[in-house]
């Protein structure tokens, strides 16, 4: 089966991914064939000639096959690369196990966050949730337990109190915050902060004091 990694708006749609299994499982395939593979599916020859506009899908002949090629190489991968792979492949094996970094910024102050992900980016970190909010992706469980936290917030807002109290840790080893608080929360939920046996907070990110980065 064929996977897709940063889907855009045409690659995201249903059709389109149902559309690329089949012609990947068949040869010299008609409009006459798709249309009765898919007899449900309204604008289709609409739909059929956007991804052929668009580089997705090769009409040659009056027949119609997948245009872009499958994944053989992690050579100059990205986080986001367009990838479409077969699930089945060593190369998709490969791919699941390559480890990415982000970097999440704030125009409030100078703090950068750098977080680890895979390409499902399913692990629960702020540059994956917030890049799933984007993208109106479907959330991983763990990223589920923070959206009953956060909801559907503005990163740039949320940031904004995420980093100012990750900051304090620079003048002091140990913060005590009394008042319940959601961003405080959230950092304790993603493992960025514990508390110990006070009941204050410890920072578990590796922080640079100097260059204002944390990092996972």
């Amino acid at each position: 089966m064929i996977k897709i990694y940063n889907v855009s708006k045409l690659t995201r749609q249903p059709f389109f991914q149902e559309l690329i299994q089949y012609l990947e499982e068949h040869d010299d395939v008609s409009l006459r064939q798709i249309k009765r593979e898919f007899p449900q599916e309204q604008h289709l020859e609409r739909s059929i000639e956007n991804y052929v506009q668009a580089g997705y899908i090769l009409r040659e002949n009056k027949r119609y096959s997948n245009a872009f090629e499958l994944l053989e190489s992690l050579d100059g991968l990205t986080l986001d690369s367009q990838i479409f792979v077969d699930d089945q492949s060593t190369v998709y094996r490969d791919l699941l196990a390559v480890t990415f970094e982000t970097r999440l910024t704030n125009q409030t102050n100078e703090a950068v966050l750098l977080e680890k992900t895979t390409i499902t980016r399913d692990s629960l970190t702020l540059s994956n949730y917030f890049f799933k909010l984007k993208e109106k992706l479907p959330l991983s469980p763990p990223q589920e337990l923070l959206y009953e936290l956060l909801g559907d917030v503005n990163p740039e807002y949320a940031l904004k109190y995420l980093t100012a109290f990750l900051l304090k840790f620079g003048r002091k080893d140990e913060v005590a915050q009394k008042r319940p608080d959601i961003f405080v929360q959230a950092l304790e939920l993603l493992g960025y902060i514990e508390k110990n046996q006070q009941g204050k907070y410890e920072l578990k990110l590796s922080f640079d004091k100097d260059k204002l980065v944390f990092e996972s």
